[in-house]
């Protein structure tokens, strides 16, 4: 039986707010809990399904220059389920990972407001002040919700996630401290955010062991210096970003320390063909993935098939545990998998965020500069639309900064 029409106003309005409530919990969680992620995409997916408004939903998302290339990347996964040789066992993992896509779009909807986009922000915001803060503490304290038990300098200090999200995430909360700094009201607030800001930085090169989160945080502050600095003092500006980098490895014995492995670990699969290193590893999955790439350049092996024929080259369970899931680099994994369509796809997608950027405000514009060069670096590295911590933070980071995009227009045409 159909509930009264007098109720289904308000029960729509209700489900509307549940899945607004979800998106924010969604951006709370990606810094600190997967288990709070996945509660709160359960409520976004029960809540947008229920609150009605489709047609305007459609609009939303029709516009937005993201849809296109999201949806054209998961048309691959589909399509290309039909031609792999892949098990279908293995499809199911897939049809998971990269759901994140539609839900996206999802997500377009849900912050097209700016209330809900401010509400998202701060959301990832306190999550990340939290990780930072149980960072510290676990200098000195066993902090009991810790992923790591060290205590002191000069060693690994990840709390929720691992350290390369936890690396990611936090390069990028340090671009949102440097905005608020920039555009604080009074003394104070700039002097608070730039604290944060200079806390953080020093938390990702000082107490994480990974490379990535100081590669990406590089990246990103010369992508920042580029878009937010007049023309006349760029060229300064990128070179105080180059120095302070500098003075930060000379300071830091754990940053030092990782530099120095990487070249050990490279000369290692040079000479020997070591692939049990880090580097290593990455060096022999991006060559396995070209020479996939090279036999079925046009559309690739199928939605699966890196693992399948990763398997044939790694004998060793040990090895093929890292090796055959992904190749620590997303548009490697595009092009194994789905050929030059999957690359162009997939450059499609940042290309259209990159474009759209320079069409918003200046502090929209900056933020989302910031985050698209933190996610095209870890691109070449990591596997930023397949790993779940990582998955998490780019699938809802990029709608959420997408999201104002239709909505900057509207104001400016209405």
């Amino acid at each position: 039986m159909n509930p009264p029409r007098s109720l289904l106003p308000r029960f729509q309005s209700t489900m509307d707010h549940t899945a607004k409530w979800g998106a924010v919990a969604l951006l709370l969680g990606v810094p600190t809990s997967i288990a709070l992620v996945n509660i709160a995409i359960l409520l976004i997916l029960v809540g947008w399904c229920l609150s009605g408004q489709f047609r305007w939903k459609w609009d939303v998302i029709r516009h937005n220059p993201i849809t296109w290339p999201a949806l054209l990347l998961f048309g691959l996964v589909l399509v290309g389920m039909a031609y792999t040789a892949a098990p279908r066992a293995y499809m199911g993992s897939y049809l998971y990972v990269y759901s994140k896509l539609p839900l996206m779009l999802l997500l377009l909807t849900l912050l097209h407001e700016p209330r809900w986009r401010n509400r998202a922000l701060a959301a990832f915001a306190v999550g990340s002040l939290i990780t930072v803060g149980s960072t510290y503490a676990n200098i000195w304290w066993e902090v009991p919700w810790s992923d790591t038990n060290n205590q002191g300098f000069g060693v690994n200090h990840n709390v929720f996630n691992d350290y390369i999200a936890q690396g990611l995430a936090l390069s990028f909360f340090t671009a949102l401290a440097v905005v608020h700094a920039l555009e604080g009201r009074s003394r104070a607030v700039k002097l608070g955010w730039s604290l944060v800001a200079v806390v953080t930085v020093f938390s990702i090169t000082h107490l994480l062991q990974g490379r990535t989160g100081q590669v990406v945080l590089l990246a990103m502050f010369l992508a920042m210096v580029l878009v937010s600095v007049p023309a006349v003092w760029r060229w300064r500006g990128l070179v105080a970003v180059l120095v302070l980098m500098v003075v930060l490895l000379g300071s830091s014995p754990l940053l030092r320390e990782r530099i120095v492995s990487a070249v050990s670990e490279y000369t290692l699969y040079q000479s020997g063909g070591v692939v049990t290193t880090s580097i290593g590893a990455r060096l022999d999955m991006w060559n396995n993935a070209i020479d996939m790439f090279l036999s079925s350049p046009l559309w690739g092996h199928g939605t699966g098939s890196y693992r399948l024929l990763s398997e044939q080259i790694y004998p060793d369970p040990s090895v093929c545990a890292v090796s055959c899931i992904h190749p620590h680099n997303q548009f490697l994994f595009f092009a194994a998998e789905f050929g030059l369509l999957g690359i162009v796809s997939y450059g499609w997608l940042v290309q259209r965020a990159l474009v759209s950027a320079f069409g918003m405000a200046r502090r929209d514009r900056i933020l989302l500069v910031a985050f698209l060069a933190i996610l095209f670096v870890d691109s070449f590295i990591n596997g930023p639309l397949w790993v779940t911590t990582e998955r998490h933070f780019f699938a809802s980071m990029l709608p959420l900064l997408m999201a104002g995009w239709r909505a900057r227009t509207d104001a400016t045409t209405a």
